[in-house]
């Protein structure tokens, strides 16, 4: 299986509790984690993408073509692609993935990338970095 994420959902999987957007939101994110954290979930193949990706598809904030909110999202993803070292169009699995946040995703590079994130502030991210 295969799974499309815009760069910033790298980290928002690290950080993932089964809070989210809507019930839609949470059910889908909820069903893509189980694939991640399944036993074979490491050898997953995530492609990089810049727009709609799978965790956007249940979003209430998908227009369908693209996010609402699509300016804020896209400084989100230019963050973490820097930080991460992440080309669009790349594939990589979710266990390369993890190894290369804990690599790159210093708290600090943290609060640089997330800082106009509106989840920032519940601290999910944080606690998840700090124990990977």
């Amino acid at each position: 299986m295969k799974i499309k994420f815009r760069p910033h959902h790298f980290l928002c999987a690290v950080g993932y509790e089964g809070k989210g957007y809507s019930a839609g939101f949470i059910k889908n994110f909820t069903r893509i984690m189980r694939i991640l954290n399944s036993e074979n979930g490491d050898n997953t193949i995530i492609k990089v993408v810049s727009k709609l990706d799978d965790v956007c598809y249940s979003c209430p904030h998908n227009s369908g073509t693209n996010c609402k909110e699509q300016a804020k999202i896209e400084a989100l993803d230019e963050a973490h692609r820097k930080i991460l070292k992440l080309n669009i169009g790349e594939t990589l699995t979710w266990g390369d993935a993890k190894n290369r946040i804990k690599k790159y995703m210093t708290i600090e590079n943290h609060h640089i990338a997330c800082a106009k994130c509106e989840w920032l502030k519940y601290g999910m991210c944080e606690r998840k970095l700090r124990d990977l």
